[in-house]
């Protein structure tokens, strides 16, 4: 018995070396850290940009998610993307593709849209992340398909650590904190 637990924590251990990818909402176009989880939203649209990390492909055919914000006053003015994107679902219900595959940049990054935002009330909002409806993955959650193989579809944790869905971002508030979805510290908690 001891040393089946032994092999099933080293296979935890040799999963947790590759980089599940993640993805979330951030608002700057450039920087994907804790800072870039909030957005303090006054009185003009702003943008806000849904964003792949750690992709384990060289280009995103496609990806699907949905947005959900905790109170129904923020307004969803536009949302775009690169290389002939097409969001065959709706401004919070993104179910989209490339005409072109979208290169992943050298950091393993991928601006996968941008959304234009309205919010005036001042209140401190969550802004949540799902599976897209109809959803490619069971259960659904966020995800991409690769752009060398649209067949090849990749479901993402949040940049949260949530894999089903959860809070990625916040405005009037302090943000999200990133977590590692796997890391050595999850696989001992099991044992615990």
């Amino acid at each position: 018995m001891k040393k089946l637990l032994a092999l099933v924590i080293v296979a935890l251990m040799a999963g947790a070396a590759f980089a599940q990818p993640g993805m979330g909402v951030f608002f700057s176009n450039s920087s994907f850290g804790d800072n870039d989880t909030n957005f303090d939203a006054g009185f003009s649209p702003f943008n806000a940009y849904i964003v792949l990390l750690d992709a384990p492909v060289g280009s995103v055919g496609a990806y699907e998610c949905s947005l959900i914000f905790s109170d129904v006053n923020v307004f969803v003015l536009s949302a775009t993307g690169a290389n002939g994107w097409t969001n065959f679902g709706s401004p919070t219900n993104h179910i989209a593709g490339f005409q072109t595959p979208l290169p992943v940049a050298g950091d393993n990054t991928a601006v996968l849209c941008t959304v234009q935002l309205l919010y005036t009330a001042g209140l401190a909002v969550d802004i949540s992340m799902g599976g897209s409806t109809p959803s490619s993955f069971s259960p659904a959650g966020p995800g991409i398909a690769n752009g060398a193989n649209p067949d090849d579809l990749i479901a993402c944790f949040l940049t949260s650590g949530n894999p089903l869905g959860g809070v990625v971002a916040t405005l009037n508030s302090g943000g999200v904190t990133a977590t590692e979805a796997h890391s050595l510290t999850e696989v001992k908690a099991l044992f615990d």
